[in-house]
């Protein structure tokens, strides 16, 4: 088959959904024709083809200070949704040459919409990964009426199946993965520069992620530092509250996601307390794989992708009880049941399903389950 990944953010960013495109069409390509349609240069060779769409792009604009629930963007007519309108119109006629059989759009809003219209016209299928999370955006996707709205946990698929307007929307719960090749804790460690233990946490520095909550709890475990990996609209203000608090004992890195795995090994546990919204958070399987405990927020999807191996936080505003599970994760020693959770989401695995979701696409089935 011929398969189109469609990411405006590919090649400008390394976040998860970046991350899922790249991995998954690399082990889709074993067995099928694989392009990637971006605006970003890639910066290596990959084992798919790579189309380039240049737009001219600041991530700093600033929209990316609006609220989620802001008009514009709920009408995708702010800064960001309008670039991936234009990307998306540049796409359309390499898109009719190829006469792909599947298209997997990336993004929200314009690029499902225009896609859906086109792929009935080129007499393509359309499948689309909630990787935005239960919300607005994934609301207006299903709305859309993929030919497959692929959840990533079975939380989502809940949710989806009662935000979906249609009864015949396919469904499929799939979840992310990892490349436990490249994320396990034996290899090089980054050398940090900051005192022993080591929190990690690794998000988009945006209110959902609750950056500010982790800094406040690390700030009352003695002597314990925290390493704060990515980049967004609200890192000037955490950058200033780490300093604060921890002073010399906070870090923030920038890096790429190449860059991960020496990290992960270089820290002592792992932390993301982001709230519902999030979809899945790949980063807690690269940490698993790392062989870090993990603290998290103690919601259904967190406990369904970490299962025993989480160390979950009922209120993460609460620096109190945020710190005595950070408390209670650096006291952990076993890294057995971390690596074994993290293998059920080997990337090779995950491609498997997919690959039943292409053989299924065709069928009349109203609702796939698998996982």
């Amino acid at each position: 088959m011929k398969l189109a990944f469609v990411n405006f953010y590919s090649g400008l960013a390394e976040r998860g959904g970046e991350t899922y495109v790249d991995s998954l069409a690399g082990k889709l390509s074993v067995k099928h024709q694989v392009f990637v349609f971006q605006a970003g240069v890639p910066k290596e060779k990959r084992p798919y083809s790579v189309v380039s769409i240049k737009i001219p792009f600041n991530p700093h604009h600033r929209h990316s200070h609006l609220p989620v629930t802001h008009p514009l963007k709920r009408l995708f007519l702010d800064y960001f949704g309008l670039k991936e309108l234009v990307f998306t119109l540049k796409l359309l006629s390499k898109l009719w040459r190829l006469r792909p059989d599947v298209i997997f759009p990336q993004n929200s809003g314009w690029e499902v919409l225009i896609l859906r219209l086109f792929s009935t016209v080129i007499n393509s299928k359309l499948v689309v990964a909630g990787q935005s999370g239960p919300g607005w955006n994934d609301r207006v996707n299903l709305l859309i009426h993929p030919d497959i709205f692929v959840a990533l946990t079975k939380s989502q698929a809940d949710w989806a199946r009662k935000a979906t307007p249609w009864k015949n929307q396919k469904i499929a719960i799939i979840p992310n993965g990892v490349d436990l090749n490249i994320f396990s804790p034996k290899g090089k460690k980054r050398v940090l520069g900051l005192p022993r233990p080591i929190v990690l946490a690794v998000g988009a520095a945006i209110k959902s992620k609750r950056i500010s909550d982790t800094i406040r709890a690390v700030a009352l475990q003695k002597n314990t530092s925290l390493l704060v990996v990515g980049t967004g609209p609200q890192e000037s203000t955490e950058d200033q509250l780490g300093k604060d608090f921890l002073g010399n004992r906070y870090k923030r890195l920038k890096v790429a996601h190449t860059a991960m795995p020496g990290i992960y090994r270089a820290t002592d546990i792992f932390t993301l307390c982001s709230d519902g919204s999030e979809a899945f958070g790949i980063v807690y399987l690269e940490a698993l794989a790392s062989g870090l405990p993990c603290v998290v927020t103690g919601d259904s999807s967190r406990k369904e992708i970490l299962g025993d191996a989480g160390i979950y936080v009922d209120h993460p505003e609460d620096p109190i009880e945020y710190a005595s599970k950070l408390k209670e994760a650096l006291q952990k020693n076993t890294h057995e049941e971390l690596l074994k959770q993290a293998h059920k989401f080997s990337w090779d695995k995950i491609a498997l399903n997919y690959e039943k979701i292409l053989k299924n696409l065709f069928c009349k089935s109203n609702n796939i389950k698998i996982y």
